[in-house]
């Protein structure tokens, strides 16, 4: 059931016609995750452009949206904190 609606989320992606500079149809993938103790599937676009596109169109995120679902994407790592000098008081 989980790969069913992926797949569904994968065409509504495809559906929307964006493009890779070459011209082609963005690239979407269904993944099964095996990194989880949980059944679970993710939806994707290996591409270079994808998280660009992702940020600009929202495509997953609308995907879903117009299958009544939510999506959840990957958290980006926090940045490192600087380390400021701070001087002893005396």
């Amino acid at each position: 059931m989980l790969r069913e609606v992926a797949q569904e989320v994968a065409l509504e992606v495809e559906a929307q016609g964006h493009t890779v500079e070459d011209g082609s149809l963005l690239p979407v993938e269904v993944r099964d995750e095996a990194d989880t103790d949980r059944a679970a599937v993710s939806v994707a676009i290996p591409h270079a452009a994808g998280v660009g596109m992702e940020a600009r169109y929202g495509l997953l995120k609308r995907a879903a949206a117009r299958l009544s679902l939510r999506a959840k994407g990957f958290s980006a790592p926090r940045r490192a904190r600087k380390h400021t000098r701070t001087r002893k008081r005396r």
